[in-house]
């Protein structure tokens, strides 16, 4: 039997490349040697005046908070109900948008205090449930209290009990930090195959007159969709339409949450996306114009490319429905950042098709595929093109037979998750699964 590896010891890390700077001012963001060089200063701060935040951790049957000397004196039990409830909430609000030190001004250190109690228990039940998306979160509460307590000057954040509750969560933090780093360095990841994969499009063509009319729906600037729409109507599908969204809700400056978690890569083109001249194209920005062209065209379907969430609306605007392709298994890994959560618990990187529904990634799925990691310098454009050949699939599907092709519900309890916090994508970023050869140790 192979004997565990040993612990690290404690004290500063070993810096690593990295692609995602720290922002504590707008991503609540940290580093563990700012966090760990906090002084131990005395017991932490009491929670019984906070009464709000404590009630939740009071239905949890075990809030606790951390010792500043020792931490919690026990690993916490598994995941209750009310754990995965407030996870929930927490992560569906608007709580740890950018800019999160803006957005968390009126945060008191009181309710602090119990949001490090949180941290804590949370960063445990990551350990005994093996459910990381605890350990993220944990991440954010941790993040959003450092960025008040970073603040130059004395006040009501830098008194001890404050300060010694951050310096426990934070060997919490350290502690996990190393078991996950241990965990990714020690995977088994395969050498890349003789051929890296053709990640050109193609579709059969269609063979009669369509019997559907479809349209695609995408972001401004999608290249994806422009990939898509040319291979489309080179095989005579019928693209009625695409509308370019361009939202404005974007972050205002510079984020390590603007986009998805992938290994590092070569610059792709920067050539704009552009659909065959044949193809009628229009700007929309706001979903009552996108409605107005679903309905203009008369579309039976819509395809969904580099799309935020739809409101009801949008989905009930096409004959048939809306369809998108999800860069995860569905219904194992709903939500953000999908490829990420994959590879941080070991599983396998799956694209699925599915018919867009008002609860997101819950629609009845339509098809998957499997995307390999290697090699990791092209998974990010593989991941895309693999998407996209769902989605042609899909729209052939509809064109030859009028209909939408077989749909397999989803069971409602799927697993969700949410933005991985930049300090994560850092551990991802330094694990195999980002370097390799190819990449010269990026």
């Amino acid at each position: 039997m192979t004997a565990p590896p040993a612990a690290e010891p404690a004290g500063p890390r070993r810096p690593v490349i990295t692609r995602h700077p720290v922002r504590v001012d707008v991503d609540g963001d940290f580093t563990l040697d700012d966090l760990l060089a906090l002084p131990v200063t005395g017991p932490a701060r009491s929670l019984h005046s906070v009464p709000t935040t404590l009630a939740a951790l009071r239905r949890l049957r075990t809030a606790h908070h951390p010792s500043a000397q020792n931490g919690p004196v026990a690993a916490p039990p598994g995941p209750t109900e009310a754990d995965a409830v407030l996870l929930h909430r927490i992560e569906a609000s608007s709580l740890f948008r950018p800019p999160v030190r803006a957005r968390l001004a009126h945060l008191t250190p009181e309710a602090g205090a119990a949001w490090l109690a949180l941290a804590a228990r949370w960063v445990g039940l990551s350990q005994s449930s093996g459910d990381l998306r605890f350990l993220n979160t944990a991440c954010k509460l941790t993040g959003a209290v450092w960025a008040q307590h970073n603040r130059p000057g004395d006040g009501p954040w830098h008194e001890a009990g404050v300060t010694g509750q951050l310096a426990a969560v934070a060997r919490l933090l350290g502690e996990a930090t190393d078991r996950l780093r241990r965990r990714l360095a020690n995977r088994i990841t395969l050498p890349p195959a003789a051929s890296a994969g053709d990640e050109a499009l193609s579709v059969s063509p269609l063979a009669r007159t369509s019997r559907a009319r479809i349209a695609v729906l995408a972001g401004a600037g999608s290249r994806s969709a422009g990939r898509l729409v040319t291979t489309a109507t080179t095989a005579g599908l019928p693209i009625e339409a695409v509308c370019w969204y361009a939202s404005h809700t974007g972050p205002s400056q510079p984020s390590n949450y603007s986009s998805a978690w992938y290994p590092p890569s070569s610059p792709g083109p920067s050539a704009s996306p552009s659909v065959p001249s044949s193809v009628p194209t229009t700007t929309a920005d706001s979903w009552d114009d996108v409605v107005a062209v679903i309905r203009a065209v008369e579309a039976d379907v819509v395809l969904l490319v580099g799309m935020p969430v739809v409101p009801d609306r949008v989905l009930g605007a096409a004959r048939l429905g809306v369809l998108n392709a999800h860069n995860g298994a569905l219904p194992t890994h709903r939500g953000m950042d999908a490829v990420g959560w994959a590879l941080l618990n070991n599983q396998s990187v799956v694209c699925s098709l599915h018919l867009a529904r008002t609860v997101v990634d819950a629609g009845e799925v339509i098809a998957a595929h499997p995307v390999p990691t290697a090699p990791v310098a092209t998974l990010a454009g593989r991941v895309k093109t693999t998407q996209v050949r769902l989605l042609l699939a899909g729209a052939a599907h509809v064109a030859d037979t009028g209909a939408l092709p077989d749909l397999t519900p989803q069971p409602a309890a799927g697993t969700q998750f949410y933005r991985l916090h930049p300090h994560l994508k850092r551990v991802l970023d330094a694990s195999p699964y980002a370097c390799n050869d190819d990449l010269d140790g990026r």
